[in-house]
């Protein structure tokens, strides 16, 4: 029989709030006028910022990758009985929005690195932390960079609705969903919820 813990485990809220903290920084960089990829054509990419970019996003792939093995070998615990199945699903759907986001945004960078690199210069030192070039993807053809932006928008839309979605359960519901995923609470959520079978959360 599955048990199912009262608040996520202390490796699951680490890798979760490192993985916020770098999409967020990644995600909305450019909304204070610096976006790290962006280089004239024909202008050089052997800067730090190009690589800081590829080296975040690689980054936030492996993330997301550890995330998801954790979470399938390791069962979340349950969401409050009081919520309406809308909102059950409306949060599957969501989190598990957030995985594909984690693997498609990091690879979609990847193949985009390719025709962008082409029409600018020293594409071949974006390097993930200094250690191996990023640029060694298929060139696919400029689509790629617009399927990039396309789950950027996406992100940032969810990133908004997540934390709207957060708030409303911490200050208007007061179930407590919060402390299950803070990481200075420790043992287990004192959230009372009634033990049924209800779909699982992220």
């Amino acid at each position: 029989m599955t048990i199912y813990a009262e608040r996520y485990t202390l490796t699951a809220i680490w890798l979760h709030w490192v993985t916020a903290i770098l999409m967020l920084i990644m995600l909305f960089q450019q909304m204070v006028g610096d976006n790290w990829i962006r280089v004239p054509i024909g202008g050089s990419m052997a800067g730090w910022k190009p690589s800081a970019h590829a080296s975040v996003g690689l980054l936030i792939l492996l993330l997301g990758l550890a995330r998801l093995f954790w979470r399938l070998a390791n069962p979340p615990p349950r969401l409050p009985a009081a919520m309406r199945k809308w909102q059950v699903w409306a949060s599957h759907i969501v989190h598990w929005m957030f995985y594909l986001l984690m693997i498609g945004l990091p690879v979609t960078g990847m193949l985009a690195l390719v025709p962008y690199g082409a029409g600018r210069l020293d594409v071949e030192q974006v390097m993930f932390f200094s250690l191996i070039p990023v640029a060694f993807m298929p060139n696919l053809g400029n689509w790629t960079a617009a399927a990039h932006e396309l789950l950027t928008n996406i992100a940032k839309f969810l990133v908004i609705v997540h934390v709207l979605a957060a708030l409303k359960h911490q200050f208007w519901d007061r179930d407590r969903l919060l402390g299950r995923m803070n990481p200075l609470v420790k043992g287990a959520s004192k959230a009372s919820y009634p033990k049924q079978a209800l779909p699982k959360a992220r």
